[in-house]
């Protein structure tokens, strides 16, 4: 895990909340983690079920293509998407990612991602950004 300290990054100068508490916690410490709860569920096939508000009717969307943006940790809700569509042979949906991070030493899951795009090249997209490039290259 990687810590964002505070001060440390013009752009952050708070820092990672949440990357600092779990730095700061002692050996044996624990918290609860609860989810996913989310507003957005695949059912498959392209299909989505979409709820505007937590309390309100769900809206079952079909589309063809999906175009995912993720950073950091932000890649696990659209890797379990990822996953789940290659994995359903009778799945088309096609995907697109753009996955942004700081550096190319911070790109989680690299190898997983690339594997998954070259053996679903008509079906899986995929361009990483990072903010600061690797000496070389």
């Amino acid at each position: 895990m990687e810590v964002y300290f505070k001060n440390v990054h013009p752009k952050f100068p708070e820092g990672g909340k949440m990357s600092q508490y779990l730095e700061n916690m002692k050996l044996g410490e624990t918290i609860d983690v609860r989810g996913p709860s989310g507003r957005l569920i695949y059912l498959g096939g392209g299909k989505f079920s979409i709820k505007t508000l937590r309390k309100d009717p769900a809206h079952i969307v079909s589309v063809k293509k999906v175009a995912m943006i993720a950073g950091g940790t932000g890649i696990t809700p659209m890797l379990q998407l990822i996953r789940y569509i290659t994995k359903e042979e009778d799945d088309h949906t096609e995907m697109s990612l753009l996955f942004a991070n700081q550096s190319e030493d911070d790109i989680l899951l690299k190898q997983e991602l690339e594997e998954v795009a070259e053996s679903f090249p008509d079906q899986f997209k995929l361009w990483f950004t990072v903010d600061r490039p690797t000496e070389g290259r």
